[in-house]
Protein backbone atom coordinates (compact mmCIF):
# COMPACT_ATOMS: atom_id res chain seq x y z
CA UNK A 1 0.00 0.00 0.00
CA UNK A 2 2.84 2.39 0.85
CA UNK A 3 4.58 1.70 -2.45
CA UNK A 4 1.36 2.22 -4.37
CA UNK A 5 0.98 5.63 -2.73
CA UNK A 6 4.61 6.67 -3.25
CA UNK A 7 4.51 5.72 -6.95
CA UNK A 8 1.98 8.49 -7.57
CA UNK A 9 4.52 11.08 -6.32
CA UNK A 10 7.62 9.97 -8.28
CA UNK A 11 7.35 12.73 -10.87
CA UNK A 12 7.03 15.54 -8.36
CA UNK A 13 9.91 14.18 -6.25
CA UNK A 14 12.21 14.49 -9.28
CA UNK A 15 11.08 18.08 -9.82
CA UNK A 16 11.71 18.85 -6.13
CA UNK A 17 15.36 17.83 -6.60
CA UNK A 18 15.67 20.13 -9.63
CA UNK A 19 14.02 22.99 -7.74
CA UNK A 20 16.55 22.63 -4.94
CA UNK A 21 19.41 22.91 -7.44
CA UNK A 22 17.80 25.87 -9.21
CA UNK A 23 17.16 27.93 -6.09
CA UNK A 24 20.79 27.67 -4.96
CA UNK A 25 22.10 28.64 -8.40
CA UNK A 26 19.72 31.60 -8.64
CA UNK A 27 21.28 32.91 -5.46
CA UNK A 28 24.84 32.20 -6.57
CA UNK A 29 24.48 33.93 -9.96
CA UNK A 30 22.77 36.99 -8.46
CA UNK A 31 19.28 36.46 -9.87
CA UNK A 32 17.39 36.87 -6.60
CA UNK A 33 19.63 39.70 -5.24
CA UNK A 34 19.31 41.65 -8.52
CA UNK A 35 15.52 41.32 -8.57
CA UNK A 36 15.24 42.38 -4.91
CA UNK A 37 17.59 45.35 -5.38
CA UNK A 38 15.74 46.59 -8.48
CA UNK A 39 12.31 46.08 -6.94
CA UNK A 40 13.16 47.91 -3.72
CA UNK A 41 13.64 51.10 -5.76
CA UNK A 42 10.04 50.91 -7.02
CA UNK A 43 8.55 51.52 -3.58
CA UNK A 44 6.69 54.81 -3.09
CA UNK A 45 5.02 56.06 0.06
CA UNK A 46 1.38 56.53 -1.03
CA UNK A 47 1.15 53.08 -2.57
CA UNK A 48 3.58 51.34 -0.25
CA UNK A 49 1.30 48.50 0.94
CA UNK A 50 0.01 47.91 -2.59
CA UNK A 51 3.54 47.84 -4.02
CA UNK A 52 4.59 45.48 -1.23
CA UNK A 53 1.81 43.09 -2.23
CA UNK A 54 2.67 43.28 -5.95
CA UNK A 55 6.43 42.92 -5.40
CA UNK A 56 5.89 39.79 -3.32
CA UNK A 57 3.47 38.48 -5.95
CA UNK A 58 6.10 38.98 -8.64
CA UNK A 59 8.91 37.46 -6.60
CA UNK A 60 6.85 34.40 -5.67
CA UNK A 61 5.84 33.83 -9.30
CA UNK A 62 9.49 33.97 -10.40
CA UNK A 63 10.84 31.79 -7.59
CA UNK A 64 7.80 29.59 -6.91
CA UNK A 65 8.37 29.63 -3.16
CA UNK A 66 6.39 31.45 -0.49
CA UNK A 67 9.04 31.09 2.21
CA UNK A 68 11.86 32.15 -0.13
CA UNK A 69 9.84 35.20 -1.16
CA UNK A 70 9.20 36.18 2.44
CA UNK A 71 12.90 35.72 3.31
CA UNK A 72 13.98 38.10 0.54
CA UNK A 73 11.40 40.56 -0.76
CA UNK A 74 9.23 40.17 2.33
CA UNK A 75 12.06 41.03 4.72
CA UNK A 76 13.01 44.09 2.63
CA UNK A 77 9.44 45.42 2.51
CA UNK A 78 8.83 44.71 6.19
CA UNK A 79 12.03 46.53 7.17
CA UNK A 80 11.10 49.60 5.13
CA UNK A 81 7.53 49.46 6.44
CA UNK A 82 8.72 49.49 10.06
CA UNK A 83 10.99 52.46 9.29
CA UNK A 84 7.98 54.29 7.82
CA UNK A 85 5.74 53.44 10.74
CA UNK A 86 3.30 51.40 8.64
CA UNK A 87 0.73 49.15 10.32
CA UNK A 88 2.58 45.83 10.81
CA UNK A 89 -0.62 43.79 10.42
CA UNK A 90 -1.38 45.24 6.98
CA UNK A 91 2.26 44.93 5.95
CA UNK A 92 2.37 41.29 7.07
CA UNK A 93 -0.94 40.58 5.33
CA UNK A 94 0.29 42.05 2.04
CA UNK A 95 3.51 40.01 2.24
CA UNK A 96 1.67 36.79 3.18
CA UNK A 97 -0.89 37.16 0.38
CA UNK A 98 1.80 38.05 -2.18
CA UNK A 99 4.05 35.17 -1.16
CA UNK A 100 1.23 32.64 -1.55
CA UNK A 101 0.04 34.19 -4.81
CA UNK A 102 2.99 32.73 -6.73
CA UNK A 103 3.09 29.61 -4.57
CA UNK A 104 -0.25 28.80 -6.18
CA UNK A 105 0.17 29.97 -9.78
CA UNK A 106 3.89 29.80 -10.59
CA UNK A 107 4.94 27.07 -13.08
CA UNK A 108 7.96 26.29 -10.89
CA UNK A 109 6.10 26.20 -7.56
CA UNK A 110 6.51 22.85 -5.82
CA UNK A 111 2.92 23.01 -4.54
CA UNK A 112 1.51 23.91 -7.97
CA UNK A 113 3.46 21.04 -9.53
CA UNK A 114 2.37 18.66 -6.76
CA UNK A 115 -1.29 19.51 -7.39
CA UNK A 116 -0.90 19.00 -11.13
CA UNK A 117 0.85 15.68 -10.49
CA UNK A 118 -1.73 14.14 -8.16
CA UNK A 119 -4.63 15.24 -10.38
CA UNK A 120 -2.91 14.05 -13.57
CA UNK A 121 -3.21 17.45 -15.26
CA UNK A 122 -0.91 19.79 -17.21
CA UNK A 123 0.57 22.64 -15.18
CA UNK A 124 0.26 25.18 -18.00
CA UNK A 125 -3.41 24.38 -18.63
CA UNK A 126 -3.98 24.71 -14.91
CA UNK A 127 -2.37 28.15 -14.90
CA UNK A 128 -4.64 29.22 -17.75
CA UNK A 129 -7.67 28.06 -15.78
CA UNK A 130 -6.43 29.76 -12.61
CA UNK A 131 -6.07 33.10 -14.37
CA UNK A 132 -9.84 33.10 -14.95
CA UNK A 133 -10.52 32.88 -11.21
CA UNK A 134 -7.57 35.07 -10.18
CA UNK A 135 -8.02 38.41 -11.93
CA UNK A 136 -11.04 39.65 -9.95
CA UNK A 137 -9.70 38.81 -6.43
CA UNK A 138 -6.33 40.27 -7.50
CA UNK A 139 -7.84 43.59 -8.60
CA UNK A 140 -10.04 43.76 -5.51
CA UNK A 141 -7.00 43.11 -3.27
CA UNK A 142 -5.04 45.85 -5.04
CA UNK A 143 -7.91 48.29 -4.45
CA UNK A 144 -8.04 47.47 -0.74
CA UNK A 145 -4.27 47.74 -0.25
CA UNK A 146 -4.10 51.02 -2.15
CA UNK A 147 -6.93 52.51 -0.08
CA UNK A 148 -5.37 51.38 3.22
CA UNK A 149 -1.92 52.66 2.23
CA UNK A 150 -3.20 55.98 0.90
CA UNK A 151 -5.32 56.70 3.98
CA UNK A 152 -2.50 55.75 6.34
CA UNK A 153 0.19 57.78 4.59
CA UNK A 154 1.65 60.17 7.18
CA UNK A 155 5.43 59.66 7.04
CA UNK A 156 8.31 60.27 4.67
CA UNK A 157 10.49 57.82 2.80
CA UNK A 158 13.92 56.89 4.17
CA UNK A 159 17.15 55.77 2.55
CA UNK A 160 16.34 52.10 3.26
CA UNK A 161 16.07 51.28 -0.46
CA UNK A 162 19.56 52.58 -1.21
CA UNK A 163 21.02 50.65 1.73
CA UNK A 164 19.51 47.44 0.35
CA UNK A 165 21.21 47.90 -3.03
CA UNK A 166 24.51 48.82 -1.39
CA UNK A 167 24.33 45.76 0.85
CA UNK A 168 23.77 43.35 -2.06
CA UNK A 169 26.46 45.05 -4.17
CA UNK A 170 29.07 44.00 -1.59
CA UNK A 171 28.67 40.38 -2.70
CA UNK A 172 27.00 40.46 -6.13
CA UNK A 173 27.59 42.36 -9.37
CA UNK A 174 23.84 43.12 -9.70
CA UNK A 175 24.19 43.13 -13.50
CA UNK A 176 21.57 42.31 -16.12
CA UNK A 177 23.23 38.88 -16.50
CA UNK A 178 21.60 37.85 -13.25
CA UNK A 179 18.16 38.38 -14.77
CA UNK A 180 18.72 35.88 -17.59
CA UNK A 181 17.88 32.69 -15.60
CA UNK A 182 14.59 34.22 -14.39
CA UNK A 183 13.82 35.51 -17.89
CA UNK A 184 14.35 32.03 -19.31
CA UNK A 185 11.78 30.57 -16.92
CA UNK A 186 9.24 33.19 -18.00
CA UNK A 187 9.91 32.70 -21.73
CA UNK A 188 10.01 28.91 -21.63
CA UNK A 189 6.86 28.81 -19.52
CA UNK A 190 5.11 31.07 -22.03
CA UNK A 191 5.98 28.55 -24.76
CA UNK A 192 4.80 25.73 -22.46
CA UNK A 193 8.13 23.92 -22.48
CA UNK A 194 8.15 20.92 -20.15
CA UNK A 195 8.83 22.06 -16.61
CA UNK A 196 11.89 19.88 -16.10
CA UNK A 197 13.43 21.23 -19.32
CA UNK A 198 12.78 24.82 -18.24
CA UNK A 199 14.33 24.18 -14.82
CA UNK A 200 17.36 22.48 -16.36
CA UNK A 201 17.94 25.25 -18.92
CA UNK A 202 17.70 27.99 -16.30
CA UNK A 203 20.04 26.05 -13.98
CA UNK A 204 22.67 25.62 -16.71
CA UNK A 205 22.69 29.33 -17.53
CA UNK A 206 22.78 30.22 -13.83
CA UNK A 207 25.76 27.89 -13.35
CA UNK A 208 27.67 29.54 -16.23
CA UNK A 209 26.86 33.07 -15.04
CA UNK A 210 28.01 32.16 -11.53
CA UNK A 211 31.37 31.05 -12.93
CA UNK A 212 32.00 33.84 -15.44
CA UNK A 213 30.27 36.89 -13.93
CA UNK A 214 30.15 36.30 -10.18
CA UNK A 215 33.55 34.59 -9.99
CA UNK A 216 32.46 31.41 -8.20
CA UNK A 217 34.58 28.29 -8.43
CA UNK A 218 33.27 24.93 -9.61
CA UNK A 219 33.89 23.45 -6.14
CA UNK A 220 31.94 26.26 -4.48
CA UNK A 221 29.01 25.77 -6.83
CA UNK A 222 28.84 22.03 -6.26
CA UNK A 223 28.85 22.64 -2.51
CA UNK A 224 26.02 25.16 -2.97
CA UNK A 225 24.05 22.65 -5.02
CA UNK A 226 23.98 20.35 -2.00
CA UNK A 227 24.03 22.65 1.04
CA UNK A 228 22.60 25.82 -0.49
CA UNK A 229 24.00 29.32 -0.80
CA UNK A 230 25.60 30.84 2.31
CA UNK A 231 26.62 34.48 2.39
CA UNK A 232 29.82 35.60 4.08
CA UNK A 233 28.10 38.85 5.15
CA UNK A 234 25.94 38.41 8.29
CA UNK A 235 23.42 41.08 7.24
CA UNK A 236 22.84 39.28 3.95
CA UNK A 237 22.57 35.81 5.44
CA UNK A 238 19.09 36.52 6.80
CA UNK A 239 17.83 37.46 3.34
CA UNK A 240 19.72 35.34 0.83
CA UNK A 241 20.91 32.08 2.40
CA UNK A 242 19.13 28.92 1.28
CA UNK A 243 18.42 26.65 -1.66
CA UNK A 244 20.21 23.41 -2.51
CA UNK A 245 19.19 19.78 -2.16
CA UNK A 246 19.12 20.08 1.63
CA UNK A 247 16.43 22.77 1.44
CA UNK A 248 14.09 20.29 -0.27
CA UNK A 249 14.76 17.42 2.15
CA UNK A 250 11.86 18.33 4.45
CA UNK A 251 9.20 18.67 1.75
CA UNK A 252 10.65 15.60 -0.04
CA UNK A 253 10.23 13.52 3.11
CA UNK A 254 6.74 14.90 3.73
CA UNK A 255 5.60 13.97 0.22
CA UNK A 256 7.03 10.45 0.55
CA UNK A 257 5.36 9.95 3.94
CA UNK A 258 2.13 11.51 2.67
CA UNK A 259 2.23 9.10 -0.26
CA UNK A 260 2.67 6.17 2.15
CA UNK A 261 -0.17 7.43 4.34
CA UNK A 262 -2.39 7.98 1.33
CA UNK A 263 -1.72 4.48 0.06
CA UNK A 264 -2.60 2.98 3.44
CA UNK A 265 -5.76 5.07 3.87
CA UNK A 266 -6.87 4.21 0.36
CA UNK A 267 -6.10 0.50 0.71
CA UNK A 268 -7.76 0.10 4.11
CA UNK A 269 -10.67 2.44 3.25
CA UNK A 270 -10.25 4.23 6.60
CA UNK A 271 -11.66 7.44 5.17
CA UNK A 272 -14.70 5.88 3.51
CA UNK A 273 -17.15 7.22 6.13
CA UNK A 274 -15.74 10.74 5.92
CA UNK A 275 -15.78 10.66 2.11
CA UNK A 276 -19.47 9.73 2.17
CA UNK A 277 -20.20 12.74 4.39
CA UNK A 278 -18.25 15.00 2.02
CA UNK A 279 -20.10 13.60 -0.98
CA UNK A 280 -23.39 14.24 0.81
CA UNK A 281 -22.34 17.87 1.40
CA UNK A 282 -21.41 18.22 -2.27
CA UNK A 283 -24.87 17.00 -3.31
CA UNK A 284 -26.51 19.65 -1.12
CA UNK A 285 -24.14 22.41 -2.30
CA UNK A 286 -21.51 21.86 -5.01
CA UNK A 287 -18.09 20.25 -5.51
CA UNK A 288 -16.04 23.35 -4.73
CA UNK A 289 -17.91 24.19 -1.53
CA UNK A 290 -17.43 20.64 -0.25
CA UNK A 291 -13.73 20.71 -1.18
CA UNK A 292 -13.25 24.11 0.51
CA UNK A 293 -14.88 22.85 3.73
CA UNK A 294 -12.64 19.76 3.59
CA UNK A 295 -9.54 21.90 3.02
CA UNK A 296 -10.37 24.17 5.98
CA UNK A 297 -10.78 21.20 8.30
CA UNK A 298 -7.69 19.40 7.00
CA UNK A 299 -5.42 22.46 7.10
CA UNK A 300 -6.39 23.27 10.68
CA UNK A 301 -5.54 19.73 11.77
CA UNK A 302 -2.39 18.80 9.81
CA UNK A 303 -0.90 22.36 9.71
CA UNK A 304 1.12 21.55 6.60
CA UNK A 305 0.47 22.61 3.00
CA UNK A 306 1.68 19.40 1.35
CA UNK A 307 -0.43 17.13 3.56
CA UNK A 308 -3.42 19.44 3.23
CA UNK A 309 -3.29 19.22 -0.57
CA UNK A 310 -2.84 15.43 -0.67
CA UNK A 311 -5.46 14.58 1.97
CA UNK A 312 -8.01 17.04 0.55
CA UNK A 313 -7.51 15.47 -2.86
CA UNK A 314 -8.00 11.97 -1.49
CA UNK A 315 -11.14 12.92 0.41
CA UNK A 316 -12.73 14.70 -2.56
CA UNK A 317 -11.38 12.78 -5.53
CA UNK A 318 -14.85 11.51 -6.47
CA UNK A 319 -16.42 15.00 -6.67
CA UNK A 320 -14.63 16.29 -9.78
CA UNK A 321 -12.08 15.02 -12.25
CA UNK A 322 -9.22 16.41 -14.31
CA UNK A 323 -8.71 20.14 -14.71
CA UNK A 324 -11.81 21.08 -12.71
CA UNK A 325 -10.56 19.04 -9.77
CA UNK A 326 -7.14 20.69 -10.03
CA UNK A 327 -8.67 24.19 -10.18
CA UNK A 328 -10.78 23.49 -7.11
CA UNK A 329 -7.67 22.33 -5.23
CA UNK A 330 -5.70 25.43 -6.27
CA UNK A 331 -8.51 27.69 -5.09
CA UNK A 332 -9.00 25.87 -1.79
CA UNK A 333 -6.34 23.60 -0.28
CA UNK A 334 -3.32 25.30 -1.88
CA UNK A 335 -4.52 28.71 -0.69
CA UNK A 336 -6.44 28.23 2.56
CA UNK A 337 -3.49 26.80 4.53
CA UNK A 338 -1.88 30.27 4.58
CA UNK A 339 -4.79 31.56 6.68
CA UNK A 340 -4.06 29.12 9.51
CA UNK A 341 -1.76 31.04 11.90
CA UNK A 342 -0.39 27.84 13.45
CA UNK A 343 0.48 26.18 10.14
CA UNK A 344 4.20 25.67 9.60
CA UNK A 345 4.70 27.81 6.48
CA UNK A 346 2.54 30.68 7.73
CA UNK A 347 4.33 30.81 11.07
CA UNK A 348 7.73 30.88 9.32
CA UNK A 349 6.68 33.77 7.05
CA UNK A 350 5.24 35.82 9.93
CA UNK A 351 8.36 35.16 11.98
CA UNK A 352 10.77 36.06 9.15
CA UNK A 353 9.02 39.38 8.52
CA UNK A 354 8.38 40.03 12.24
CA UNK A 355 4.66 40.36 11.57
CA UNK A 356 1.89 39.74 14.14
CA UNK A 357 -0.48 36.78 13.86
CA UNK A 358 -3.28 39.25 13.05
CA UNK A 359 -1.62 39.67 9.64
CA UNK A 360 -3.64 36.69 8.41
CA UNK A 361 -6.74 38.87 8.75
CA UNK A 362 -5.23 41.35 6.28
CA UNK A 363 -4.19 38.81 3.61
CA UNK A 364 -7.04 39.99 1.38
CA UNK A 365 -6.31 37.92 -1.73
CA UNK A 366 -6.35 34.66 0.23
CA UNK A 367 -9.91 35.40 1.39
CA UNK A 368 -11.24 36.98 -1.78
CA UNK A 369 -10.18 34.08 -4.02
CA UNK A 370 -12.29 31.31 -2.41
CA UNK A 371 -15.02 33.85 -1.57
CA UNK A 372 -15.37 34.84 -5.22
CA UNK A 373 -15.65 31.17 -6.21
CA UNK A 374 -18.35 30.60 -3.60
CA UNK A 375 -20.33 33.66 -4.71
CA UNK A 376 -20.05 32.57 -8.35
CA UNK A 377 -21.28 29.06 -7.50
CA UNK A 378 -24.19 30.39 -5.42
CA UNK A 379 -25.20 32.74 -8.23
CA UNK A 380 -24.98 29.92 -10.78
CA UNK A 381 -27.07 27.61 -8.58
CA UNK A 382 -29.67 30.33 -8.06
CA UNK A 383 -29.97 31.03 -11.79
CA UNK A 384 -30.15 27.32 -12.52
CA UNK A 385 -32.88 26.84 -9.92
CA UNK A 386 -34.82 29.84 -11.22
CA UNK A 387 -34.74 28.54 -14.78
Amino acid sequence: MCWTGVKTTRGILTLFIMLGLLTSLWRACGTIPTIVALASNLIHLESFILITFLLNCGMSVLTGTAIGTAATMGVICASIGRALGMDPAWMGGAILAGAYFGNRISPISSMALLTANITGTDIYKNIGNMLKTTWLPLLASCAVYFAVGFLGCETEMTTQQQSVTQLFSREFSLSFWGLIPAGLIVVLSAFQVQVWRALLTSSIFAFIISLLIEGRTVLELFQMLVWGYKSAIPELSKMIDGGGLVSMANVFAIVVLAGCLGGILRGTECLAFLKRKITSLALRTDGFTAMLATAVLTSCVVCNQTLTIILTHQLTEDLNKGEQQALNLYDSAVTIIALVPWSVATAIILSATQSPATSVLCACFLYLLPASRLIKNIRFSFLEHSS
